[in-house]
This record gives structure tokens, C-alpha cells and sequence, in this order.
């Protein structure tokens, strides 16, 4: 165990020195500042004195002091030092809360230098067993596991940052580049059918009917449907449709109107004639197409606590539903869910992946086929029809005869 204590030389100025035995003899190092020397021996205790000083000796060749990992992934994040460009302020203020609740609480107090491979691991190994931010003050049996999509988000937003100290000079190799993550369990999307969306539909308030069914009907991200303004309605066209050009983005303070999450995410979508009669007329071109009851645009939040909820609720009530004449829900669909429902209907439809691809926004046609590729009846069809012809005559005489 390192110690740090003060010395006073002749001249009467503070010194800290730093002392440690190795290998049955005392080590020392003298640092003018405190911070120096608690970093350093802080350093010395987790991976040695000798690794330690070739720190120390790496950074005395610096004309600049070495920062920990908190101050320079505020200078990372930071819109003046230019070293992250392209980003909105809603992704970057995200970007600040993501490194604030994962990486930065346990390893932000650390010298940028002197984070290891071992030090990204036993990070990684801790986030794991995290439970979901929003869960984390719950008691421990209702918390829900973080998932390993997140995690992913948070070593990779670590690893921009140590990459972009290598770039300074800071580092001599990223630390966070190619460590392995837990693959984990992905949560199953849930996919509705017409007959579970309409037991969900009857129990949403009728206030909030004609947005749920926008919402199933066109696939929009709540972030987009919550921005349209009836400008961006086309309800005479053919066929009608509305334009995406805006959405809500997460930011401090509130949501933020901006830009659509892709370039491809500006797009155009048709209506169908059931959702046209239920749009009504028109109103001001600068006027929300769904807004709140109290006027102003509708909160993710709220709506979710005080409509979506209750409905789903009552939608998976078994009493709820006999007394409506309705089978009750027996899966738990989000607010993006309806999303993922109506590109399920649309395959199911026959409707090929690059059209569904452009209605839903994905950038890459591959997001498309990794999210709904395994709906396809055909493919699994053509698929096991192939192999079938494949095979055929080379099955055992034994099998022949048992059928």
C-alpha cells in the first residue's frame, strides 16, 4: 500500500513524497502537488510500482498535465474543443448522461494514462450486472437487467473518447478497443395482430384512439408523429400523405424539435383511407396534428404513465376483457412496439423489405432485415423446400419404411 505524506525542504516549500516497498525494499517518488502524488500512488496500488513509474516518466516528457477521465471526457463532449463534430445538442447532452451513469463511475476519477485493458474489463464485468438506469431505485426484485444493446452504447461512447486521446497524444493505444462484451439475452420484440391491437385500441382513452391508430397505421417513431404539424399533411394527395421532416430529440431541459434520426428518416408516407376519415379537418398549418389535451405537444412520458399503461392494463385483465368481449393480451408491446407491428403486418402483406425499409426510415437495408427478416413466411418456405429437394433420396431406408 502506497503512502503519500508531506515533506518540508530547507526553504521551507512542501513537497509530497510517495513510498511503497517492493520486493522487501522502500520505493519513493516526490511530487510538488498533492494531486500528482495521490494519482500516483493511487496507480501504484493497482498495477504496481514499476508499471506506475513508467507512467510518471511517460508523462513528465508531456508539455501538457494529464487529465482524469472525467475532465477530459467533458473536453471530449464539450462543443468549443472541436473534437466531436456532426453531433446535435440533444445527442451530445445524451452522450453526457450516458458517460455519467456508466463508465465515469468507476473510472472517472482516473488518470486518462493510466486506465489498462484490465481496467475496461473489470468495468465492463461491473455494468453488466447493473440493473436498467430508470430500475435502479426500485427494490432488487423489480429491477430489470440492463441490456447488452446499452452496454454496447456505453463502451462505445468509452472507446471514442480513449481513441480520441490517442489522437492527442495522451494515450498510446486505446484501452476499450476490441474488448470482448456479453452477448446476453436480447428482450423479444412483441408483434401484434390486428385482433390483440383492437383489445389494446378499445381501452385507450378516445381521446387518444386516432393517435394510437396513426401510430400502428403509419409506423412512425413516437419522436416524429409527436412533431407532425398539420402543414405536413397531405390529406388530398393520391394517395394522402404526411411528411417527415422533424422530430423530438432527448435533451436537458426537456425535448428538442430537430432533425429526423437518419437522413433516409425524412420520407413520406401514405395514409389509408379508414385513417384519412378518422385525421378530421384540417387545422393551422403551425398546429400539432396530435396535441396534448391541455394544448402543446404530447410527452413521451405522460402519455406512456397515464394512458398507455392503464390501457395495457386493462387489455391483459382477464375480467376487463370478458366483460368487453375480447380474449385479453398476453404479451406486453411498448409505445415503439406499434412500429414494429406495422412492419409485421406490411410482410405479412407480401410487402417487400426496400420498400418497408424507406416507410419506416432505416438507413440501411440491413437494420430492416436484421430487425424483421425472420417474419418472412416465403423465405422460411423457399428455405425449407430447397433443402428438401436437396435431400431427397438420401434419407435412411429404416425412416422410408417407418413412414
Amino acid at each position: 500500500m502506497a503512502s503519500v505524506t508531506p515533506r518540508t525542504t530547507t526553504s521551507g516549500e512542501v513537497r509530497w513524497r510517495v513510498q511503497a516497498r517492493l520486493d522487501g525494499s522502500m520505493k519513493q517518488a516526490t511530487f510538488l502537488e498533492k494531486k500528482g502524488a495521490d494519482q500516483f500512488a493511487a496507480l501504484v496500488d493497482r498495477v504496481g510500482w514499476d508499471a506506475a513509474d513508467q507512467v510518471r516518466q511517460a508523462r513528465a516528457q508531456r508539455s501538457v498535465e494529464v487529465p482524469t477521465l472525467r475532465e477530459y471526457t467533458a473536453r471530449y463532449l464539450s462543443p468549443e474543443s472541436g473534437l466531436l463534430t456532426g453531433v446535435e445538442r440533444g445527442t451530445r447532452e445524451g452522450y453526457e448522461a450516458e458517460a455519467e451513469r456508466s463508465f465515469l463511475q468507476r473510472l472517472g476519477e482516473l488518470p486518462i494514462d493510466a486506465i489498462t485493458k484490465p481496467d475496461v474489463g473489470s468495468w465492463l464485468a461491473w455494468q453488466e450486472q447493473q440493473p436498467t438506469w430508470r430500475d435502479r431505485q426500485k427494490p432488487p426484485d423489480q429491477q430489470r437487467p440492463i441490456s447488452s444493446k446499452t452496454v454496447r452504447n456505453y463502451h462505445a461512447l468509452l472507446s471514442a473518447v480513449l481513441r480520441s486521446a490517442v489522437g492527442e497524444g495522451l494515450l498510446s493505444n486505446n484501452p476499450a478497443y476490441k474488448i470482448r462484451i456479453t452477448r446476453g439475452v436480447k428482450k423479444e420484440t412483441v408483434f401484434l395482430s390486428p385482433t390483440e391491437f383492437a383489445t389494446l385500441l378499445h381501452f385507450v382513452p378516445e381521446h387518444y384512439q386516432r393517435f394510437v391508430l396513426f401510430l400502428a397505421g403509419t409506423g412512425l417513431r413516437w419522436g416524429e408523429a409527436t412533431a407532425l404539424t398539420w402543414a405536413d399533411v397531405n390529406l388530398y394527395g393520391n394517395p394522402p400523405t404526411v411528411r417527415v421532416t422533424r422530430a423530438w430529440k432527448k435533451a436537458k431541459g426537456g425535448p428538442l424539435l430537430s432533425y429526423p434520426k437518419t437522413s433516409k428518416s425524412r420520407r413520406s408516407v401514405s395514409l389509408f383511407p379508414d385513417l384519412v376519415a378518422i385525421m378530421g379537418e384540417p387545422g393551422a398549418a403551425d398546429e400539432w396534428v396530435f396535441p396534448a389535451p391541455q394544448g402543446g405537444h404530447m410527452w413521451h412520458g405522460v402519455f406512456s404513465t397515464r394512458t398507455w399503461l392503464p390501457a395495457l392494463q386493462k387489455a391483459m385483465d382477464a375480467d376487463e376483457c370478458r366483460k368487453a368481449g375480447r380474449d385479453p393480451l398476453l404479451r406486453t408491446p411498448t409505445i415503439h412496439g406499434l412500429r414494429h407491428t406495422h412492419a409485421s403486418w406490411l410482410i405479412a402483406q407480401g410487402i417487400p423489405l426496400p420498400y418497408i425499409q424507406a416507410r419506416l426510415g432505416h438507413e440501411s437495408i440491413t437494420t430492416t432485415i436484421d430487425t424483421y427478416g425472420h417474419l418472412i413466411a416465403d423465405a422460411h418456405d423457399q428455405m425449407a423446400s430447397a433443402i428438401a429437394s436437396t435431400l431427397e433420396g438420401v434419407r435412411p431406408a429404416r425412416a422410408l419404411q417407418a413412414r
